[in-house]
């Protein structure tokens, strides 16, 4: 049975975590880098590694696209504050940064043509796009973190997040290269159409929210899309939060299922 919760309150509360301490903690780190790729470009990203952690670790990891996000709505300083208080177990944050810039000859940024997998459908050169970013993310970037961070390589350990536009990259990944992550939390997805796809053969799990206050016509959409991805096999937990389409409410709703995900031990 669909269980969707609505967030009633109206308070914003987007200091996300409060600190502990007035100094974040100094034993994390964040180490940025670039990839020259198969196709020809370089991209960048970078790695979050939690304090604390053994060269000898295998860590789950959350593999996050539009990783820039993670440097401008201060995401580290909201970890280090978890880490701080004792809230949450060690987790690595491989993030791939989005190219904001524009498609030469378009009106859309590469983040839009190469996350969004319906843009390609009727446009080869968004089409191509499309794969160089889906092979780079699969054969470049998660095989990167796996040699330079002390990852897990087990699906059961690996965690796809994306909001907005990469939210529908990540639900298209989890149709395209069933097996490689086990669990998707796509942040008010805003494009996504899997109804040519079949039927999930790898047990995969799917957060999904939205705001009660997102662009019209959302109404129908989203609830649609939990469906035809339930009728695929895919178990979906799903959320409606009073907000719109909002980088501190994805902020906020991560921090949230971090500390569900990853609980301290005891």
């Amino acid at each position: 049975m669909k269980k969707i919760f609505i967030l009633l309150t109206s308070v914003f509360m987007m200091s996300v975590v409060i600190s502990c301490k007035e100094e974040m903690s100094a034993s994390s780190e964040f180490n940025e880098f670039e990839i020259k790729c198969q196709d020809g470009t370089v991209r960048k990203g970078g790695i979050y590694l939690p304090p604390g952690i053994k060269s000898k670790d295998k860590l789950p990891v959350i593999y996050m696209a539009d990783g820039l996000v993670f440097k401008e709505c201060g995401f580290k300083r909201m970890l280090d504050s978890l880490y701080d208080c004792g809230t949450i177990s060690p987790v690595v944050v491989a993030c791939s940064y989005e190219n904001k810039k524009t498609v030469p000859g378009y009106k859309l940024a590469f983040r839009n043509a190469e996350y969004i997998e319906t843009l390609a459908k009727n446009d080869n050169t968004l089409a191509q796009l499309y794969e160089n970013h889906y092979n780079f993310f699969i054969d470049e970037f998660i095989p990167y973190i796996e040699k330079k961070a002390p990852v897990s390589q087990s699906a059961s350990d690996r965690i796809f997040f994306g909001t907005s536009n990469s939210g529908d990259f990540g639900i298209t990944l989890s149709f395209r290269n069933q097996g490689l992550i086990s669990e998707y939390w796509c942040y008010s997805p805003v494009y996504s159409d899997v109804s040519e796809y079949g039927m999930l053969s790898a047990e995969t799990s799917y957060k999904i929210c939205w705001g009660s206050k997102e662009e019209v016509g959302m109404d129908d959409y989203f609830p649609s899309l939990l469906k035809d991805i339930r009728k695929r096999g895919g178990k979906v937990n799903s959320w409606v939060y009073n907000g719109g389409h909002d980088r501190d409410w994805w902020k906020y709703w991560f921090s949230e299922e971090l500390i569900k995900r990853f609980p301290a031990k005891k």
